[in-house]
Parts: structure tokens; sequence; C-alpha cells
């Protein structure tokens, strides 16, 4: 089963958007929240509904699940109707795009190029630079490299971690990146380019061009996650 995607940039907006009268609601919005009540900004409200039966809930709802299952919800959700779609096209191909500020990247990355010694990601058995990008406390990017110097910050991070924009400390990425947590590791001295450049190379020249914006473009299933750079 899959739902027609919420567009782009509205993600963490349904919240606020269900706290508007149905006719003050955009379009795309109400063709799939319908005439839901104003009251359904209420998050413990939405889930309340959503944990009843078929015939218990209302209309609206019904319609707005039309053939997906609503499946059980932490009170940690913050998008109870968000998470139910997401969660029903789990099965399916999903794009996202984070936006990071170029020159922290870059100086996560000739962080770890400088690194003396590196950590080990899963799986890897031979250590190099690599940016590590996480999503746990929000999503981000960070160096893997060990300095003896670093010292961690009041909240207990490491220097040199950038968070992308809007999945900050305290944000959870889930609805974007999937329920589980992970990591994944971007090499920056392997080519990743047909004409032999770097990433560390495509960040340091993007930087010198007075470029601000890295994007991390992901595109991934269950099984698989491709992954594109670009800078502008």
């Amino acid at each position: 089963m899959t739902t027609d995607p919420i567009p782009s940039g509205h993600l963490k907006d349904v919240e606020a958007l269900l706290a508007l009268a149905p006719d003050d609601r955009p379009q795309w919005f109400r063709d799939l929240t319908g005439d839901a009540p104003a009251a359904l900004g209420d998050r413990t409200e939405t889930r309340r509904l959503l944990a009843l039966p078929a015939d218990q809930r209302p209309d609206w709802l019904n319609e707005f699940l039309g053939n997906m299952t609503a499946p059980p919800l932490p009170d940690t959700s913050t998008d109870p109707l968000l998470d139910a779609a997401m969660a029903n096209t789990a099965y399916g191909q999903k794009n996202c795009t984070l936006v990071f500020p170029l020159a922290k990247v870059l100086a996560a990355a000739e962080h770890a190029a400088a690194a003396d010694k590196h950590k080990l990601g899963y799986a890897e058995t031979e250590a190099a630079p690599r940016l590590w990008w996480v999503k746990d406390d929000g999503t981000y990017l960070m160096s893997n490299g060990q300095d003896p110097t670093d010292t961690r910050d009041d909240n207990g991070r490491l220097p040199h971690v950038v968070h992308a924009d809007g999945w900050g400390p305290g944000t959870d990425a889930h609805s974007v990146l999937g329920g589980d947590d992970f990591r994944e590791s971007l090499d920056l001295t392997t080519p990743v380019f047909e004409d032999g450049t770097t990433l560390l190379g495509m960040l340091r020249e993007a930087d010198a061009d007075g470029i601000t914006r890295f994007l991390l473009k992901a595109t991934f299933d269950d099984t698989y996650m491709e992954l594109t750079y670009i800078t502008e």
C-alpha cells in the first residue's frame, strides 16, 4: 500500500496545519485530512483516535487512512497522522534531501583528513578518513577522526558534528528516514565522480567558490540506499 506523498517542505508542518480550521488549510492537506477538526492539532487526541477500532473512528479519519493500517504509535510521536502514513509506505522507495552548512561540513571533513587515527564503522576493516552520517538525536554528519585534544561540549557532543537544517538535537527524523537509527560512512578520499574528484575535493572546491550549502540526497528502501552529493 502506498499513499500520495506529502509535498517536500511540509513534512514537519502536520501538527501546525491540523491546528487550522479546515477551510484555512492548503488544498493538498485538505485532500488528505478532509474535515478533520482543529482539535486534531492535539497529538494526544490524534493518537487516541488512531488507536480506536475502525468502526469507532470518525468518518474523516477512516477516509484519510483508506486501506492503510493504523500502527501502534509511541507517546513520543509528534505527527501521528504523518507517522501512520509513513509506516504504510515502509516497503516503497523513499527520497530525502538534507541540507547542511557547507563550511561546517568541510571543517568536519578536514578534521577527519588530518587525524592520525580513525574510528571504524560497521563492517569496516580498514581505517580511512570518513564522514559518518548518523540518525539518532536528529540527523547529522560527523568526523570519524580520533584526536586526543577533542573535548565534548556541555551536552556530551564531540566537535565537528554538523546537524542537517531543521533536524538538530531533540528532533526525530524517522518521518523522513525511517524508524531505525543508523550510521552510514561517506568516504572522503576515494574518487566518487568520473573525473576522479573525491568528496573532500568537492567540498574544498565548493568552499573556494563561495558555495554555502551541501545537500545529501538519499534514495532508499528496505534493502538499499543510494546517496548523491550536491553543492549549491
